[in-house]
């Protein structure tokens, strides 16, 4: 199988600290089950339902649903037990009054006959409207596995790390993340 990587190279202040951002990948189910069907099949095989934090994720998200039909999939948002809106995967606060990436439809979220705890995606826009947890769409996971290779500068010579430590040490002037899709 042909791996493709693709190198970001990332220029940081006199310190050189560490990105902590790093892309998410996801996948598209086509199988339709109710939201927290789908939280537990994205927790099992993946990471978890799909967390989008601003549009270069919602254009990952919607090249993943491109082809997919033109109906709702589920979303890692919901409503929780804190009662207020929040990602599943519990990487930060979501408030539909706060400074968070949010992409809801006109007039929502509504909550009408107060039953409207989960979040769904329109396909064809990207939009979000609250819904039914019980109600069934197919559904998109994230996949939150580090699939990169991180190097760090420090004092002209930068370590190569992977999820299971240094690699080895060499000398560059940048930092560089290369990302394998």
């Amino acid at each position: 199988m042909d791996q493709k990587w693709i190198s970001v190279f990332l220029l940081f202040s006199a310190v050189c600290g560490v990105s902590p951002y790093v892309p998410h990948r996801y996948h598209f189910v086509n199988q339709s089950t109710t939201w927290t069907e789908a939280q537990s099949y994205c927790r099992q095989t993946y990471t978890d339902l799909a967390t989008i934090n601003n549009m270069y994720e919602m254009k990952k998200v919607n090249d993943t649903l491109k082809g997919k039909g033109r109906d709702y999939v589920w979303i890692g948002l919901d409503h929780g037990d804190t009662g207020k809106w929040g990602w599943s995967l519990g990487d930060g606060n979501f408030d539909t009054v706060g400074d968070s990436y949010q992409n809801w439809s006109i007039g929502e979220p509504n909550n009408p006959g107060g039953k409207e705890f989960c979040v769904a995606m329109y396909n064809q826009n990207g939009t979000w409207l609250d819904v039914e947890c019980g109600d069934k769409y197919r559904f998109v996971c994230l996949d939150g596995k580090n699939n990169y290779y991180r190097y760090r500068l420090m004092k002209g010579m930068i370590s190569l790390f992977s999820e299971s430590g240094i690699i080895g040490s060499y000398g560059v002037l940048c930092d560089l993340m290369c990302f394998r899709f």
